[in-house]
């Protein structure tokens, strides 16, 4: 059991059980980041199963393997486990401790957690069932794990159920219901009223859709300082008192849930950048952040407000156009228009030219603007075409300037960051991650670049516009990374290193996304083509003297060598032989060496076999050269060549 960190009682710590599907890992990671406050510590539980070791492909059992082997195998195979998760909590900015299980069982493996570590709370994944959420893993764990441990369960990032969701109510056993989930720091104490408890700005509790006290309230969103801190609570008394009247409390939860569906995956991209603002070194003065928080829930009220509009024209509808319940056409249409207006005005604002945008607002406004183009055909119903349009308008003129201030910025960047190691830019990280949210927005965005006719800038023949954006943002990073190689120019190799390890994530991050839709063939082949020829001249520059010792020897006439042999016999101590010559040349270049950072694993393992062979291929040329045949030497040099390579580009 592995589990590196500072102790914390088991209360403060919210353990979430992952397992190898890197997609569900994300969803569970993003729900965790929104919804786990920032002072409780988060603990991600991995229970590995460990495999049998294979000899030429072919399973091997372990009992008929050396136990050195099947200890080795286990370890890499933890180690690459433990890489993994790293590397996702890094890529998605969480902050959480590590639990790997060896088990066989996983029902076993997490009911050992839950009794080691004292868990009070787990969160795991769940699939859709016939009757219920909860599988029979599920079920198994119940049984065995501690009471007063609550089980929270997810389905596809979404709170669906939970181990005392019907009976803690009754019987007051301990869980999460009482904690207080949200992005404040403050500390808040269960109370009868759900609103008074859990409305903040960035709260929700799913599980809580099932509390019978709401089924009387079907107005229960407006509590929520996420919905009435954009919108303002007077706007909305008609709409309010209409919804009361008009809406089930069992829809009104679902629309409750959407609305909070809807923040959630916005709040979760926007935090995808946070940071990249001073990274880029925009001024952080006079940005309104807590306006901008506010700002990011203006889509979800929006599509909150087109339901209710949609399910009480439909109810007209279904009544002929005649007063369904009380209500006319024109009492909807009066009751929309408060709030709706209000939305405009918001919209605006933001968009104003005078109100300073950042490239990490862009998001909040790119959303708004969807969010409008989606509502447009509802809203014709009770608003002019032209102010509508008027709305978008200026929207699209603010997600110009955005991209243009973001182009100049990435243009001028200058990395405080000297070269050390080798390691990744941050910019190229944050960038890389931005463009990924900008290709999501792909449809609003050529809608919105095909109206900006000056920009040539943003043409590219026989691509989109968004792809013609994408591109030209991933040559001006590659421009950057060119332009900071320089500083290390005097270190070939670690110039080379540098150059590969962020050409090799650009490519990565383009691979595993919706980027690589954006981009053409050849766009693939010249980064796959640049990285071997950085692999390439990275042997050279920093293996090359090392085997140059043995070329040397190789090239020397028999006359020659019989001189120097004549010469040497004056000396007391007659100068290194090649092969001495190349060993210490071999260990000097790994230990100049030991401090070079390679991130990806696969890149680092490709690194080292083809280091392996470049030193190797020279040493076997020597020894044949000089008729030598020393093949067990030979071999035990390279098992020492192998041990110390391995080591290399840790950081």
């Amino acid at each position: 059991m592995d589990l590196a960190t500072v102790p914390r009682p088991a209360s403060e710590k919210v353990h979430l059980a992952v397992g190898d599907d890197a997609k569900q890992c994300w969803l569970a990671l993003r729900w965790a980041l929104h919804f786990i406050p920032p002072q409780m510590l988060l603990v991600l539980v991995h229970i590995h199963r460990p495999s049998t070791p294979t000899v030429l492909g072919a399973s091997v059992p372990a009992s008929k393997l050396t136990e050195d082997h099947v200890r080795e195998h286990r370890i890499s195979e933890r180690n690459m486990i433990e890489k993994n998760l790293e590397e996702c909590l890094q890529m998605y900015k969480v902050k959480a401790e590590i639990l790997i299980i060896d088990k066989d069982d996983v029902v076993v493996g997490l009911g050992e957690v839950v009794k080691d570590q004292k868990v009070t709370t787990l969160v795991m994944g769940v699939k859709r069932r016939k009757h219920g959420w909860k599988s029979k893993t599920a079920d198994a764990l119940e049984k065995q794990a501690d009471c007063l441990c609550n089980i929270l369960y997810l389905h596809k990032g979404i709170l669906v159920a939970s181990r005392h969701q019907h009976t803690d109510r009754k019987i007051g056993i301990p869980s999460l219901v009482g904690c207080h989930f949200s992005g404040s720091n403050s500390n808040t104490t269960k109370s009868s009223s759900f609103f008074n408890s859990r409305s903040t700005t960035d709260t929700f509790d799913t599980e809580h859709l099932d509390d019978p006290s709401l089924v009387m309230n079907s107005t229960y969103i407006y509590n929520d300082c996420r919905f009435n801190a954009i919108i303002g609570l007077k706007s909305f008394d008609t709409f309010k008192e209409l919804v009361k009247q008009q809406i089930l409390a069992e829809h009104s939860r679902d629309l409750y849930q959407a609305f909070n569906i809807k923040y959630c995956d916005i709040f979760t991209g926007c935090q995808l950048i946070g940071g990249f603002d001073s990274l880029i070194g925009v001024d952080p003065q006079h940005l309104g952040e807590e306006h901008w928080k506010s700002i990011k829930s203006w889509p979800a009220v929006l599509e909150y407000i087109v339901s209710v509009l949609k399910t009480l024209q439909m109810q007209l509808l279904m009544q002929n156009h005649r007063a369904c319940n009380g209500f006319t056409h024109d009492d909807l249409s009066e009751a929309v228009k408060k709030p709706i207006r209000r939305l405009f005005t918001v919209a605006s604002i933001v968009s104003d030219h005078e109100v300073r945008k950042s490239p990490e607002k862009l998001f909040c406004v790119l959303n708004m603007y969807t969010a409008l183009i989606d509502a447009a055909p509802t809203l014709r119903k009770v608003f002019s075409t032209k102010s509508i349009r008027d709305v978008l308008q200026e929207l699209e003129d603010s997600v110009r300037g955005i991209l243009k201030e973001l182009k100049g910025l990435i243009q001028t960047y200058n990395s405080p960051k000297v070269v050390q190691d080798g390691d990744i830019l941050p910019i190229c990280g944050y960038l890389m991650r931005y463009i990924m949210l900008l290709v999501k927005h792909k449809g609003s965005l050529d809608t919105i670049l095909s109206h900006d006719y000056t920009d040539s800038l943003l043409k590219v023949e026989g691509m989109s516009l968004t792809s013609g954006l994408v591109s030209g943002l991933i040559t001006d990073l590659e421009s950057v990374i060119d332009k900071q190689s320089k500083q290390c120019a005097a270190s070939k190799g670690l110039q080379f290193i540098f150059l590969m390890n962020n050409v090799h994530l650009i490519l990565q991050e383009v691979k595993q996304s919706d980027v690589q839709l954006t981009v053409k063939a050849k766009w693939f082949e010249k980064r796959r083509s640049l990285i071997k020829g950085y692999i390439k001249s990275y042997l050279s520059a920093s293996w090359g003297p090392v085997t140059s010792t043995l070329e040397v020897a190789k090239s020397m006439s028999p006359s020659k060598k019989a001189r120097i042999n004549l010469l040497n016999f004056w000396y007391t101590a007659p100068p290194l032989t090649p092969l001495q010559s190349f060993a210490s040349s071999f260990n000097e270049a790994c230990s100049s060496q030991i401090c070079l950072k390679v991130p990806s694993p696969a890149l680092r393992d490709e690194l080292r076999v083809k280091i392996l062979e470049f030193v190797s291929r020279a040493y076997h040329e020597h020894l044949a050269g000089q008729r030598q045949s020393a093949e067990q030497n030979a071999r035990e040099f390279e098992s020492e060549w192998k041990t110390k390579i391995s080591d290399l580009f840790e950081g």
